[in-house]
């Protein structure tokens, strides 16, 4: 009963302490370690307030990016970069697309779980709180951060390349050219659907409940606070905020980089004397970056709110014109077909890697780069199949043999759509969350799902298939010949060449507002769809450049908004100047990708996919902090009567082995380093006494630690032994991968003897990544879980 109302006690204190005012610095320094905090005042007024740590860490990545892409080689035309992006997008797909796929399936259906469960009606904020913004506020500010500027850029664009462009794809079945069209609206509806949004709705509902519920500040590091608590304030959280910051900033740019060509092409469309090139984009981000700059120094309630609003606006306008001026009911047709077909097919293309396509690169050197393997630890198999018959093989072989489908889908597309959504999570899930507090779960997960989603296929679907009615229109009037055998139609026996009508038919045609779609650039299919409206094409084309710029707008300001958020440690009110120089960051970083993007989109979507990888895992773990938060919020039996973790904790090495706030009777930094040492180069001390303790039985303990060693030195041996015979390294690592089952089993006993809260995922993941840690850690547990026996 004592400890009962000593806990009753400490909640009524902390929920006293919760809900501070963080604009104030005095509230922001009680969860800032001094050390890691700049505060400067100029006059008596506040000048700079930031954590040099995680704004240092991001800073040297974006600058060294914008510093990367201004050396140029000797020829003076940068093609490294390019390349080297490219090489890494190559890289991920080959060897993670399995992860990319599978994590967004896995996070839809933890999210969907949530909104049927109790917690849905968890209140991100206090019981009383109410929401700050309007229902249609609230819509337009998650539309207009959430979607940007891709929307005008894909709208058309995707559409076609899928219905003329994408050969033998076949993400559902296919046997005539409706279908074909089907596919194309469907496979854009994919990219822009359920799967886009979830990282969104993971992060803004792990940060909602974290910082508005609990009081804490709003900001990334403090999303992971319940799976390894104070160490969000040390080096761990310094990473997580230099991460989330680099993150954002990338996948803002990646959008940014697709909206300033396009404000481009609309500008010379409607100005002939405005030439599409470089020095025009650079232009245009600058100008566009300054307004962005003043609306983010006016604040989230005065600049983004009123920005978000018109924008929405704006496209809500250009949407009901082109509805009520084509066949309103061709349209419609097409958007419930839609719905219907991405309902019936979701699922099961949800869960496709491109197995069987992806395979076809390895009969030729597309798994090759620089003459090495791209494929993790495996060697070329087109080298090996050349070697034993000399005849050399191909993807294109393959493809024509098995009727594959083309393999660059998933990285050209699918993939580089789940990293540029990946990689907007931090931004967009932090800006929902500032935006959403006191609105339920259940509400966020409705509301972001439902409403922007309906909104995104309504868009999609009408400009779309407009696109491809004007597309069959322009192939019926010249008379082009469609090629059955992978969609495609030839441009130039078309009358086209360079993206422009040549011939005098294609002229004429073109005259009267029509195009091949396919054969035009991706920037000018929009404006093209709007062509046949006559003297509304104008007003129409305006309505595009506003749409579009003042979503770059957006974009830019909430990013930037964000970024200054983060970098100043969940501080509502950071200096002017911190906000101007994440701003000029932002578009130095934007000018630098396009500088980079030479070469086409493939650097575009190189950054997508590179920067959503590592927030692909740190996502995951968002899923386990949110459920770990709500459990508590519920105060559920089974994670109250659980403890929070062990003695020592396994990055307690990035604090030096002093963490803030450790127990005088814990281990020393010095005991604590001897431990990792002896556990990283001789595994059997650390496991024997943990296992020993966790077991309860010297011999079986004894046993249990002899096999995991014996395993970790053949494991050492095989891989030291790599060169000398093929499949070596394969047998190293299927050992390592042995022992870390063994490790983590043992783990998951010494955390069942002393009630400590995880899940044996963890616990494989933990030993995988850092094994000496995790025995140190359960070494130093042993001696507890013997005084629990004897008492």
């Amino acid at each position: 009963l004592y400890i009962s109302r000593i806990n009753m006690s400490d909640m009524t204190a902390e929920k006293e302490k919760r809900h501070d005012d963080y604009s104030q610095d005095e509230n922001v320094e009680r969860h800032v370690r001094k050390n890691r905090w700049i505060s400067v005042d100029i006059g008596g007024k506040p000048f700079l307030r930031f954590n040099w740590v995680s704004s240092l860490l991001a800073s040297l990545v974006l600058w060294g990016f914008v510093a990367a892409v201004l050396i140029d080689d000797e020829n003076h035309t940068n093609p490294k970069l390019p390349t080297e992006f490219s090489r890494w997008r190559r890289w991920i797909t080959v060897n993670f697309s399995w992860m990319y796929i599978l994590t967004q399936d896995v996070w839809f259906i933890f999210v969907l779980w949530l909104l049927f469960t109790k917690y849905a009606n968890i209140k991100l904020g206090r019981d009383d709180d109410k929401p700050e913004f309007s229902d249609f506020a609230w819509f337009s500010m998650l539309f207009s951060c959430g979607i940007g500027v891709g929307f005008y850029y894909y709208g058309v664009s995707e559409p076609i390349y899928h219905y003329r462009q994408s050969a033998n794809l076949q993400s559902i079945p296919v046997t005539n050219d409706d279908q074909k069209a089907q596919q194309a609206i469907f496979q854009t509806l994919f990219h822009w659907g359920l799967h886009g949004w979830i990282p969104y709705i993971v992060v803004a509902l792990t940060l909602g409940v974290t910082c508005h519920r609990q009081g804490l500040p709003m900001t990334m590091r403090n999303a992971f606070h319940p799976l390894i608590g104070d160490h969000t304030r040390g080096f761990a959280g310094d990473l997580i905020d230099a991460l989330s910051i680099s993150c954002t900033t990338f996948g803002v740019c990646t959008s940014l980089g697709l909206g300033v060509s396009q404000i481009n092409s609309v500008l010379a469309r409607l100005d002939g004397s405005v030439e599409v090139n470089q020095k025009t984009q650079t232009g245009i981000i600058w100008i566009i970056t300054a307004v962005a700059t003043i609306s983010v120094l006016l604040g989230l309630k005065r600049g983004i709110k009123s920005l978000s609003l018109f924008t929405f606006t704006i496209g809500l306008v250009l949407l009901v014109l082109v509805t009520v001026c084509d066949n309103t009911w061709f349209l419609l047709n097409s958007f419930v077909e839609a719905v219907g077909t991405y309902m019936t097919w979701v699922i099961q293309v949800g869960f496709k890697c491109g197995t069987w396509t992806q395979l076809n690169q390895e009969f030729d050197n597309g798994y090759e780069y620089e003459g090495k393997s791209l494929l993790w630890g495996k060697d070329s198999l087109s080298d090996k199949l050349y070697e034993a018959t000399g005849i050399e093989t191909s993807s294109a072989l393959a493809i024509e043999k098995y009727d594959s489908g083309p393999s660059w889908m998933m990285d050209g597309w699918t993939i580089f759509y789940w990293g540029w959504w990946i990689s907007w999570a931090p931004f967009v899930g932090m800006f929902i969350a500032k935006i959403s507090k006191g609105r339920t779960v259940g509400q966020v997960i409705k509301g972001a799902f439902i409403a922007p989603i309906l909104f995104s296929f309504i868009f999609l679907t009408f400009f779309g298939s407009l696109g491809i009615k004007m597309q069959r229109a322009a192939e019926m009037a010249l008379d082009v010949t469609v090629d059955k055998s992978n969609w495609s139609i030839d441009c130039a026996a078309s009358g086209y060449t360079g993206g422009a009508p040549s011939s005098e038919a294609a002229i004429a045609l073109a005259d009267k507002g029509y195009y091949l779609l396919s054969c035009r650039s991706s920037n000018d299919r929009i404006l093209d769809v709007m062509a046949p409206y006559g003297k509304l094409t104008t007003f129409m084309h305006l309505l595009v450049l506003i749409g579009i710029t003042f979503y770059f707008v957006t974009s830019s300001d909430s990013g930037s908004y964000v970024d200054d958020i983060i970098s100043a440690q969940g501080h509502e009110n950071p200096p002017w100047i911190q906000r101007v120089y994440w701003a000029v960051t932002e578009a130095a970083t934007a000018q630098a990708l396009l500088s980079a993007s030479d070469a086409g989109l493939s650097t575009i979507q190189g950054v997508s996919i590179v920067a959503g990888l590592p927030y692909t895992i740190a996502i995951c773990y968002c899923c386990t902090s949110l459920y770990r938060a709500l459990k508590r919020e519920m105060r559920d039996e089974d994670i109250m009567a659980q403890r929070h973790g062990f003695v020592v904790s396994s990055l307690d090495i990035l604090e030096l082995y002093s963490p803030e706030g450790m127990p005088a009777q814990s281990p020393s930094a010095g005991d604590r380093f001897k431990s990792n040492i002896i556990a990283l180069f001789f595994p059997y001390k650390g496991l024997k006494t943990a296992a020993v303790a966790a077991y309860n039985d010297d011999v079986m303990g004894t046993i249990y630690a002899v096999v995991a060693t014996c395993t970790w030195f053949a494991w050492f041996l095989c891989l030291c032994l790599s060169d000398i015979g093929e499949g070596t390294a394969s047998i190293a690592w299927m050992l390592f991968v042995f022992f870390v089952a063994q490790v983590a089993i043992i783990r998951y006993q010494v955390r069942a003897a002393r009630s400590i809260r995880d899940n044996f995922l963890n616990d494989l993941f933990a030993t995988f990544a850092m094994y000496p840690m995790v025995i140190s850690q359960m070494e130093l547990e042993a001696p507890y879980i013997e005084q629990r026996k004897r008492v």
